[in-house]
């Protein structure tokens, strides 16, 4: 028969370990997209004080 209390414990463990890479990722996306926006706001603005 069957442990299903192994198998659960570690798609448990799997699923976290994914979530938690996936949330890791898209926040480091965010970020470097939310940095770069700013880049580009601040040469505009370079652009017009000049």
């Amino acid at each position: 028969m069957v442990d299903w209390n192994n198998e659960l414990i570690f798609l448990l463990i799997f699923d976290i370990l994914a979530l938690s890479f996936a949330l890791w990722w898209l926040s480091r996306r965010v970020q470097s997209k939310i940095i770069e926006v700013n880049e580009r706001k601040s040469k505009r603005w370079k652009k017009e004080e000049d």
